[in-house]
Parts: C-alpha cells; structure tokens; sequence
C-alpha cells in the first residue's frame, strides 16, 4: 500500500472548514491545509507576504551557470518574470507545506498544487509525480525532473504547512472578530416585554415588526404605553475591549511563522523593535532560503546559494565590526575601506 497525497480533492470553501480549504491525505497523517482562503486572516497574509516578498525579491545564485542563473531570476518561463515565480512557489509552499514546478528545457514552469499527485511507494520508497494539466490527460513526472519545495516535513515526501499548527488560534480569532462585527452591525438590541399572556409566535412577530416599523431611524423616539416595557440588551465593554486588544493569536502565527511580532503589528516586551527585526533577518529569513536552495542543489546538480546582501539591514553594526577588526590587526585601512565603501575610519 503506497503513500498517497492528492491535492486534487481540495474542498470549496466553507466557514466551518479551517482558513475555509482542507486537503485531506489518506495516511496515517493529520490534514494539510491548503488554499488563498488562508490570505483572508490579516496575520496569515502578513506572514506569508513578508517571508515569500523575501524569498522572491534576493537573487538566487549559481556561480557554475549564469544561464541557470538568469532562468531562475529573470524569465524561468514565457508567462512569469522571476520574481513572480520565486514568490508564488514560497507562498504556495507556506499556505500548503508544499509547492511544485517542472524542470524543462527551456526554464521552469510553476505547477498548482491542484494538478500534482506524489506516491511513494512503501516497499522501495521509489516517489512518483502524477501530473495532471487542467483538461488533459495525467502523465508521469520523473522526480529529478520535479522542484518540490517543502518547509517542515515529518517524512521527507510531503510538507505541511505552518498553518497546520494554528486552528485553534485562527478560530479564536476569527469568532472575537464576529462578535466585533455583529456589535457594530447592530448596535441597539431591544427587548420589548408586553404586559399580556399567552402570545404566540404569529403574534409576537406581528408586534415586533409593528414597533420596528413604527420606530426605525437612530434618531426616532420610541412610543410605549402602559402595556409595554422597553430594556436594552448591551454587550459587556470588557469583553469588547479585550478582544479588540488581544494579541494572543497574531503572537501565535508570528510564532509559527518564526517571525518577530513587532513584524506584525505587535510591540516586543523584551527587546526593541530593531533587534527583533535584526533576529528575523539574521537567522529566521535563511531557513526557508535554504528550502529552496537544498531542493534547487539537489535536482539541479548545481551549487547554489541565496545572494542575502539586501538582508543585512544593520548597517551601522557592519561598520562597527570592520572598525574593530581593522584595530585587530585582521584587515588593513585600505581593505576596511574597501568593505565599506570607500568611507574612511577615524
């Protein structure tokens, strides 16, 4: 019996469905969630947006073929433009733990998740690729012909998302937000008691519809007589408060995500917003580079590596630390002025 992973059967969406699309795997495995309903969450987007941004906007680089290079950066196919490319393969990759695209001669050519099938088979551990073009007939993809890029992976084969990590989260999150949006959408909830027994639902309806009739309008003045009381229902402001404050989801997806908060709108209690960034780029940003440069190296028979100068934001600390290696002894005055760009050290 062989592994079988079909992003085929992915399900429309739904609001009792987590981030509204499940892909269903038919090991012993939990689900993969998969899907652009993620990107409705603000936090989730942010995340995504910011590490494939990352990923597609720092050049790929393969010192042994500049051809390979330029496919990869500028024109990997006659659709996409490199950028494109390099930021749809990260954020398919972080929405669904997985993402795909084919080795031709010309380039590489993204493949939706919808259109590939991975076996693996349980005797061998031979992986087959199942390619499947919308209206076409499926056909067999040799895997050194397949770039399949994951970021957490418990067997090697399939990936899984970091959103898998974050139902309960997202789900809290999304119910505060409804309940913020059902009390501004309806604001003013009454309860109209009349003084009269035995009322049945015709007309209980009949009356309410009567009084909303006759008192519609934020400005109207409600007319009762002695058969009739008026009360207001209102929602707790505490609990309103708290869940427009709580930061306790966003904190979670940045965790997942293995970004900085102060990324995501929240103020980091134990460090300045500048050293969380610096610890973002300085480690968190490399390990989904290497994600793609592992995979890349090991399909292409190439070295490659990510060109990371765009990363080093800290740019006073760089200038700090060549000082003091030119005091050292380590560089002379010439070759610190050389790595800093010409600029002179008092």
């Amino acid at each position: 019996m062989s592994f079988f992973f079909d992003s085929q059967e992915i399900e429309p969406d739904k609001d009792t469905a987590f981030l509204d699309a499940v892909v269903s795997m038919s090991s012993n495995d939990s689900s993969v969630f998969v899907g652009a309903g993620a990107l409705r969450n603000s936090d989730v987007f942010a995340a995504i947006n910011i590490i494939a941004n990352d990923l597609a906007s720092n050049r790929v680089l393969v010192p042994t073929s500049q051809a390979l290079e330029v496919k990869l950066n500028d024109k990997p196919n006659s659709n996409m433009n490199g950028r494109s490319f390099k930021f749809t393969l990260a954020a398919q990759m972080l929405l669904s733990g997985n993402s795909f695209a084919l080795i031709t001669d010309n380039g590489f050519q993204f493949i939706p998740n919808s259109q590939m099938t991975v076996q693996q088979d349980d005797v061998t551990g031979e992986l087959t690729y199942i390619y499947t073009p919308n209206g076409q007939r499926s056909r067999q993809i040799a895997p050194d012909s397949i770039l399949h890029f994951k970021c957490f992976s418990q067997d090697g084969v399939s990936g899984i998302s970091p959103l898998y990590a974050l139902q309960d989260e997202v789900a809290l999150q999304k119910k505060g937000n409804n309940l913020l949006k059902g009390f501004f959408d309806s604001p003013s909830r009454n309860v109209l008691q009349v003084h009269k027994t035995d009322l049945s639902s015709d007309a209980k309806a009949n009356i309410r519809n009567k009084f909303e009739q006759a008192n519609k309008g934020a400005l109207s003045t409600v007319i009762l007589d002695d058969s009739m009381d008026l009360k207001g229902l209102t929602v707790d402001e505490g609990l309103l408060r708290a869940i427009s404050t709580n930061n306790y989801s966003t904190t979670k997806v940045a965790s997942c995500f293995g970004l900085p908060t102060s990324l995501l709108g929240v103020e980091p209690v134990h460090s300045s917003v500048q050293q969380s960034v610096m610890q973002y780029y300085e480690s968190s940003i490399y390990k989904y580079m290497d994600c793609f440069t592992s995979e890349l190296s090991f399909k292409l028979g190439k070295q490659v590596s990510y060109d990371d100068s765009r990363l080093r934001v800290n740019k006073q600390q760089d200038i700090e630390n060549v000082i003091e290696l030119t005091k050292a002894g380590v560089y002379t005055p010439d070759e610190a002025k050389q790595k800093l760009g010409g600029n002179a050290i008092d």
